[in-house]
């Protein structure tokens, strides 16, 4: 049994399989249901390539997950109390290192989980420009179903996700703790290099993260 990165980290990337993008704007929930038939029918229709060809699996995570993520707010809150003593140069470079190791992990888990969990979406509830949209990840394999929230925030004229709790634990959060721990240690420019290299792999840890490690969804 593979060990997943961890009870909230497996559980996002099943609902990353979730997200794409869409020329004409949409509703939270409705990026969320309708989104939810073409990235599964993709991996399905080319599961044998995406196996053998990585680059082409994240070439289409890259064009039709990422761009629904305010990729760029997110960083920002990741970088958290840091923002203000990067430069701009090292905020876009965190940013891009910090999407395209998101990428490469959660890619990987995708083509894994495809076909292995059904999702209810519920109606997305709307507070001005912002919005949670909840679901339920029913998993095939005959374990309990995972309550999920996806958080949005209207920019642009569009509704894109900035965080992911499963089980009221944010991914951006955790991300947060990590890389500033990651960034107090050794400094933004060599959490950038270790990211870009692979040396480094951001891992959301839930508290019972380590009773977990064996578990898959």
């Amino acid at each position: 049994m593979m060990r997943t990165l961890s009870k909230l980290g497996a559980a996002a990337t099943l609902a990353v399989m979730a997200l794409t993008a869409h020329a004409e704007p949409l509703t939270p929930s409705e990026i969320i249901k309708t989104s939810t038939t073409e990235v599964r029918q993709d991996i399905a229709d080319n599961v044998e390539t995406y196996q053998n060809d990585k680059d082409a699996l994240y070439a289409m995570v890259e064009q039709k997950i990422v761009p629904i993520f305010d990729t760029t707010y997110v960083g920002k809150v990741i970088l958290g109390r840091h923002l203000k003593d990067a430069t701009d140069e090292q905020v876009q470079q965190f940013e891009t290192a910090f999407k395209d190791m998101l990428i490469h992990t959660y890619a990987d888990k995708l083509l894994e989980y495809y076909d292995s969990v059904d999702i209810d979406v519920k109606p997305a509830r709307i507070d001005g420009k912002r919005a949670n949209v909840d679901i339920t990840l029913e998993r095939n394999n005959g374990k309990p179903p995972i309550p999920m929230t996806f958080s949005m925030r209207q920019t642009d004229g569009n509704w894109k996700i900035w965080d992911i709790k499963a089980e009221n634990l944010s991914l951006v959060l955790n991300y947060r703790t990590q890389m500033d721990s990651e960034i107090k240690r050794a400094g933004i420019e060599d959490v950038i290099k270790r990211l870009n290299e692979g040396q480094l792999i951001a891992e959301a840890k839930s508290p019972d993260a380590e009773a977990d490690k064996t578990d898959t969804p």
